[in-house]
């Protein structure tokens, strides 16, 4: 398999991964809300604002050289906790094992880079491509409300 492995996101990257970003339906539970994303400057410079502004740890999933994925860790408190959040940039990076490993990277950055205790993550009920990388990668999921699914792991 390919190298894959984790890296800081810079704005220049940002606009690299959202040219070639599709939007996936499984994450819109009334599919009729679904929408094909369009890719514009000002969308991009408007999302990284939001990331910066909420003090997110954004990295990218590299895959040799490719930018196919994006982590971001959110909601981090100090030696306590972060929340995981893994989207692949589009279907060709999907079903390949690449979400595994980068969870498996970001798990060992939180614990033993950040020191954290807990990481947390949370999904729409109807992504279960999504539940089933958390849960293989030893998450336990903790409640289901409000048509999402919450996990947790600890250290």
């Amino acid at each position: 398999m390919q190298d894959i492995y984790l890296k800081l996101m810079t704005n220049k990257m940002y606009h690299q991964y959202f040219k070639e970003y599709k939007n996936d339906p499984d994450l819109y539970l009334d599919k009729a809300q679904y929408t094909d994303y369009v890719y514009t400057q000002e969308w991009v410079y408007n999302y990284i604002k939001k990331q910066k502004n909420l003090h997110r740890i954004c990295l990218a999933i590299m895959l040799d050289t490719q930018i196919i994925g994006e982590i971001k860790l959110c909601d981090i408190i100090k030696n306590e906790s972060a929340t995981l959040s893994i989207c692949m940039k589009n279907d060709n990076y999907k079903n390949k094992g690449y979400g595994t490993i980068a969870e498996q990277l970001v798990i060992d950055y939180v614990f033993n880079k950040l020191n954290l205790k807990t990481l947390y993550a949370d999904c729409i009920i109807t992504n279960t491509r999504s539940q089933h990388v958390l849960e293989k990668g030893g998450f336990k999921l903790i409640k289901t409300e409000n048509n999402f699914k919450y996990y947790k792991l600890d250290k």
